[in-house]
């Protein structure tokens, strides 16, 4: 049986509440951040995603190049900033057990950005559990901590084929995500595959 995959780019009141309905319905929710930098003092983040369900994901784009302006532009929805209706979002996800790959970076990044500190809320950092259980991580997959090597090297235990779905990946005709989510591959490492 072929899982069926939404991915939504949060553009409209109608998508950020269905995102909200998300984060509102489940326990445990991957959460991952772009950034215009690896500073998190003097970079921005640039938009960033969600999964609670494996298939399912959510993206907020906060800041988008602008061609003609050549500079990075704030996104609206209905007259109100993504940054604010970000902050939001993010409060909501307080209580909630979040799954990061290198937790530090991004929950450096959110409370320095949108003053949320999702830190006591992180539940797992798959990054972390890699080094944890192979000490030089996926070594010979490429990035020896990143989260693709990490997933073509577990992917005949997860019961994927990462080559095969990465030219089977969904997208809503305006941003195209990645088909393997944070939440199997730490579902994987806690023994609950």
């Amino acid at each position: 049986m072929q899982l069926e995959k939404k991915y939504y780019t949060v553009q409209d009141s109608d998508t950020l509440k269905l995102m909200y309905q998300h984060i509102q319905d489940c326990d445990t929710i991957a959460v991952d951040t772009e950034t215009s930098g690896l500073n998190p003092r003097k970079d921005k983040i640039v938009g960033w995603s969600i999964s609670g369900d494996e298939g399912i994901g959510f993206y907020v784009p906060t800041l988008v190049w602008d061609f003609k302006k050549e500079e990075l532009v704030l996104q609206t929805i209905d007259g109100t900033s993504t940054e604010t209706i970000s902050k939001n979002l993010l409060k909501a996800l307080k209580g909630k057990k979040l799954v990061f790959h290198n937790a530090s970076f991004d929950v450096q990044f959110i409370k320095n950005y949108f003053g949320i500190d999702l830190l006591p809320d992180v539940w797992v950092d798959t990054g972390l559990l890699v080094h944890t259980v192979y000490e030089e991580g996926a070594f010979g997959f490429g990035n020896p901590f990143g989260l693709k090597s990490i997933a073509i090297m577990n992917q005949e235990a997860l019961g994927l084929n990462v080559e095969e779905a990465a030219n089977q990946e969904q997208y809503d005709g305006n941003l195209q995500y990645p088909a393997l989510s944070p939440l199997q591959v730490a579902e994987f490492h806690r023994g609950e595959h």
